[in-house]
This record gives C-alpha cells, sequence and structure tokens, in this order.
C-alpha cells in the first residue's frame, strides 16, 4: 500500500516519468505502469468520488500464486518426501512412532541426495498434505457419579535433602466431578502402581467401578493383535477391590483427557512455587494437601462428594510389597540392587525374610521384625548404629571411624565427640542400656544436657543412665568415680537424691 501511494505521489505531483519512479523506488518499469494504469482506469470508473479512490490506493495489491508452478519442488522430489509419509505411517501402525523421520529428517535425505530445496518448501508441502487428511471429530461424554477414574503417571523434578532428583507422579482424576489426587515415588514400577491405587482408595474410602489406563507397562502385560494381556498386578487389584479396568486406544490420550489435565494442574499448582524439601514423604504430604485445596473449591466439592458417595466399599488396604529372602553378609547387611541395609549383628550369615515396598523396606527374622530403612534408589549404605552394638563392645576402638557413627542423628553424635571421644566403650554401654529398655536417642541427648546444666564439669554414662533411671521410676545403682572434683561429687549426690525423691512422689500419687 505504501509503495502504491508512493508512485502515483511521484506521478501526480512530481510529474515524474514511469522510467524515473521505476529508478528512484526499484520497481521494474512493468510494475510502476500497471499501477499507474489501474489508477487512471479507477479515476474514470469512480467518476471523481474521492472517497472511493482512496479505498483503491490503500487497496494492499493481490497476487496469483495458486497457479505459480514450483520452481524447485520437482516430481523426483515429491516422490521422495510422499515414500517418506508413507514409511512414518507403516512405523506408526506397527509400534515405531518414535522412529518416524521429522521433516528435518526429510530435508536432509534430499539434500544428501543431492537436491537443491530449502527446508521451508519441504515443511510447506508436508503441511499442505497434512492439511489434506480428514479431520478427527470427537465425541462429548457424560459420566454417572462413581463409575469411573482415570489413571496416569506424570514427572516432576524436585530437590530432596539437597539433591534434584526426577520423581514420578501417579494421579488419578475422578470423571464426574473431575475430583483429583496424586501421590510420588522414585519409580513408576509395579510397588508404586499398586501402593498409589491403595492410598487412593484409603483416602476415598470407596472404590470406583471402573478405571481407565492407557498402554502403559506396569498395566499391560503384552499385546495380541488389538487384544491387551493385563499385567498380574492389575488381575490382583481387580480381584481385591472388585473394579473393572479398561485401556484406551494407542496414542489417543483424549480418551483419557480428565487424568491427563489432572497431570499438568497437580505438578502446576503443587510444584510451581515450592520444589525443595527434606523429604519425598514431606513432598508426597505437599502433594495430597494440595489435592485437597482443590478438591475443596465450591465448583468442584458438591459432585466429588456425589461421587464419593457411588463408589464401590472400601474394606481393608491390599498388601503393595514383594517378598524376599536375602542373606545377611560379613558387614551385618543385606544389599538390595546395590543398596546395604544394617540388621542386628547377631544375624551375621543367616537369611532374612524383606518386604520391599516402594518407598522403604521391613526385615524380619523368625516372623518377628529386626529392622526397618528408608529404601534407597542409588547404590548407599543405610547404616543404624544400634545394629551394631554387640560388635562396638568387643571393638570399641572401631566406633569413632565407622560409618554408622556418621549416619546416626546429629543429637549422638554431638553427645559423643563432646564427652565420650576417648572413653568410646561407656559410649557403647549407654547405647546397650537405653536399646534394652526402648529408649530414643533423643531423651539420652537431653538427659546429657541436663546433666551438663547441673554443674558436672564431665558428663559421663554414669550421669546420664542415673536421669534415665529417673525418667523411668527405677532406683539408680550407686557408682564408683574416679575424679574426685568436690563440685562433681555434690552434683551426683544431688542427681541421686533428686532421682530418689521423683520415685518417691510417684509412688505416692
Amino acid at each position: 500500500m505504501k509503495d502504491k501511494s508512493e508512485i502515483i505521489r511521484l506521478r501526480n505531483y512530481e510529474g515524474l516519468s514511469e522510467r524515473e519512479i521505476s529508478r528512484r523506488l526499484g520497481f521494474s518499469r512493468i510494475t510502476v505502469h500497471r499501477i499507474l494504469d489501474e489508477y487512471t482506469k479507477a479515476l474514470k470508473e469512480q467518476e471523481g468520488d474521492k472517497s472511493r479512490i482512496e479505498a483503491y490506493i490503500l487497496t494492499p495489491p493481490i497476487y496469483k500464486t495458486e497457479n505459480r508452478p514450483k520452481r524447485r519442488l520437482t516430481e523426483n522430489i515429491i516422490r521422495i518426501i510422499d515414500h517418506c509419509l508413507e514409511e512414518n505411517e507403516i512405523k506408526k501402525r506397527s509400534g515405531r512412532h518414535k522412529q518416524r523421520m521429522f521433516k528435518q529428517d526429510i530435508h536432509e535425505l534430499l539434500v544428501e541426495k543431492g537436491y537443491d530445496i530449502s527446508y521451508s518448501t519441504v515443511c510447506g508441502y508436508i503441511s499442505n498434505q497434512s492439511s489434506q487428511k480428514e479431520k478427527e471429530s470427537f465425541i462429548k461424554q457424560g459420566y454417572i457419579p462413581g463409575e469411573k477414574a482415570e489413571f496416569d503417571w506424570g514427572e516432576v523434578k524436585l530437590c530432596i535433602a539437597g539433591r534434584w532428583q526426577k520423581l514420578y507422579m501417579s494421579a488419578f482424576a475422578l470423571c464426574s466431578s473431575n475430583g483429583r489426587w496424586g501421590d510420588l515415588f522414585h519409580r513408576q514400577d509395579t510397588l508404586a502402581f499398586m501402593e498409589s491405587h491403595a492410598n487412593y482408595f484409603e483416602e476415598c474410602k470407596g472404590v470406583p467401578h471402573e478405571v481407565v489406563y492407557d498402554n502403559m507397562r506396569v498395566a499391560v502385560a503384552s499385546f495380541a493383535g488389538n487384544e491387551k494381556e493385563p499385567t498380574q498386578a492389575l488381575l490382583r487389584m481387580t480381584a481385591f477391590y472388585g473394579f473393572k479396568y479398561r485401556f484406551c486406544n494407542v496414542r489417543r490420550g483424549n480418551e483419557k483427557g480428565h487424568v491427563e489435565r489432572t497431570v499438568e494442574v497437580l505438578r502446576r499448582k503443587a510444584f510451581c512455587l515450592k520444589d525443595t524439601f527434606d523429604t519425598i514423604e514431606q513432598a508426597t504430604e505437599h502433594l495430597r494437601q494440595t489435592c485437597r485445596k482443590l478438591n475443596a473449591s465450591e465448583d468442584i466439592r458438591p459432585k466429588l462428594e456425589e461421587d464419593l458417595r457411588s463408589l464401590l466399599p472400601y474394606t481393608t488396604p491390599m498388601g503393595c510389597f514383594e517378598r524376599r529372602e536375602l542373606k545377611v553378609d560379613k558387614w551385618s547387611t543385606i544389599t538390595l540392587n546395590t543398596s546395604h541395609y544394617s540388621v542386628p549383628d547377631t544375624l551375621v550369615g543367616r537369611m532374612v525374610e524383606v518386604k520391599i515396598f516402594s518407598e522403604k523396606l521391613l526385615i524380619y527374622m523368625d516372623n518377628a521384625p529386626v529392622a526397618e530403612h528408608e529404601r534407597s534408589y542409588y547404590s548407599t549404605w543405610s547404616l543404624n548404629l544400634n545394629h551394631y552394638l554387640q560388635t562396638l563392645k568387643r571393638k570399641p576402638g572401631a566406633l569413632s571411624g565407622s560409618v554408622a557413627l556418621s549416619q546416626a542423628p546429629e543429637s549422638m553424635k554431638g553427645l559423643y565427640y563432646k564427652y565420650f571421644t576417648d572413653n568410646g566403650k561407656s559410649f557403647i554401654d549407654l547405647l546397650i542400656f537405653a536399646k534394652e529398655r526402648a529408649i530414643s536417642y533423643d531423651e539420652i541427648a537431653l538427659a546429657g544436657k541436663d546433666a551438663e546444666q547441673s554443674g558436672i564439669k564431665t558428663v559421663t554414662a554414669a550421669h546420664i543412665t542415673t536421669l534415665l533411671y529417673n525418667r523411668l521410676n527405677q532406683t539408680p545403682p550407686l557408682y564408683k568415680h574416679e575424679q574426685k572434683d568436690e563440685i562433681e561429687d555434690f552434683a551426683i549426690k544431688q542427681l541421686s537424691m533428686w532421682s530418689m525423691m521423683m520415685n518417691n512422689n510417684s509412688k505416692i500419687v
């Protein structure tokens, strides 16, 4: 438009020739002549109507391109592109959709064959071919309350205990109300698959009549033509909880659009502002609180309550664990996927039963629990200091450099390094005393702090056990001390008097 008005201005107001206008503006004389000729005809046709003439000047030029031949897109190039597109369709039907050729790959193939063609021309032809295909139509569905829920996985990257990790979020969506729920796991394996369902049904206090899945490997064991074989885990859950299952068609995410949207919403609402946590349990609880907040909104809560009332009855959670028998090695640990987990040192060389959950391990000996550990998905050593007390009693010198001590709570490490670095045997005796009486590490540390505040210069195991006896309402034994400090002796007598007074008061009460 600007060029058209400039050509007309130079002709009418400056009286330049077509040759001079062509030279100044850089247009061909044919273009200049055509525009001036059209303008002259418009003047005659509009009979001096300036508004119509202005409308002509402001009208952008129209170029006829529909019949313009492609100079670079030859028949040979078209045949090659069409062949690549046909191969892509074959790969999609045979389950190799991730091995398809992209537009860039097709352009590179043409260049390798010696054809001089631009990437934009290839993209334009492929887009034109795609636009000519018949568009898919969708049918909006209606849902009966409690009838159907959808399940899917999503990925989320969080900082757990200072380490960035990729975690997997299980997501459920009730189709009628769009009520949402999610959990976090280190892996999207069978244990996490079963545990996510158990947690969801526990939260709902009911079970949907049908759950819809895509073709995830934890739900579909194998494909036989159009038939899909469910996994043993899915069959086990349907038998236990009583729900039916249904699988989507391949690459048809719209068939479970509620949960596809749920994954996006939960990931954004829960973790866009807060993505750093001390433990995965803390991150999971944050996700669950986000779900409860979303489900309490005014547009979801009434329908969700109706959904929950219409669910199948819920009884008890299904046991979601894998059972194994493992041998305790010389380090008094069992090994699972290159990670070591400690057990009491009296079990070295024996076989123990291990219940493997998605996020924890429970270890049994003769059906009695002997150890519990948070499951690690990295090559690590998870050692409990209490599991090595019998060995350390015989080898107290091994305590200071042990990994078990380095993994002990900060309160116990602080107590050891402050008072027991030169007397590891007394520290071990103190831990054995506490273990036999089910006294926690926090109580030991608190007793050590009380003993220090009572005026004792050097806190010993005897001082701490005296206070612990007091808390157990037992009469403390008489200890012989080599130190002759009068203040310390007075403090010990006070501790003993307080213990006896507390015991007498408890008896009176």
